[in-house]
């Protein structure tokens, strides 16, 4: 039964945000490969749509220049970031998902050394600095 009544705008704009959400993380990656994998010529993976996405075989190639061979079987690629923006509170960021182990490699991106600790999240200019580099090989999600 229809009461004629409408749904108030926040309820419209947070349904909206919440579809374009599900829809971004339908483009995230399924699955990811190791860096070892890549040299041996693993340039695509699987989204959570089901397509495929093909890494730059040139960026593939710098990162594996930048990366000591030890850690090729330890890290993977894509490298999922989760954009953050705390209402108010502070700059924006880019949180690094996954283990020490992909911090590093993001701290070897960004930097070309790596810590123990690595890097936990990527300031506005840092993720862009990272961007010009690897772009195929790097794959944003929001919080929700």
């Amino acid at each position: 039964m229809d009461t004629g009544r409408r749904r108030p705008a926040s309820d419209l704009i947070r349904q909206k945000y919440l579809d374009s959400a599900r829809k971004l993380r339908s483009s995230l990656p399924a699955e990811a490969v190791t860096l070892y994998e890549a040299s041996k010529g693993r340039l695509s993976v699987r989204l959570q749509s089901g397509e495929l996405h093909h890494m730059d075989k040139s960026e593939v190639e710098r990162l594996l220049n930048a990366v000591p061979p030890y850690f090729w079987k330890l890290v993977k690629i894509p490298v999922v970031l989760r954009y953050e923006k705390p209402g108010g509170k502070g700059p924006a960021r880019y949180v690094v998902l996954g283990g020490p182990w992909q911090r590093r490699l993001v701290e070897i991106m960004l930097r070309g050394d790596f810590s123990e600790r690595g890097v936990e999240a990527l300031t506005v200019s840092d993720f862009q600095r990272i961007a010009g580099k690897y772009s195929s090989l790097l794959f944003v999600s929001i919080s929700v």
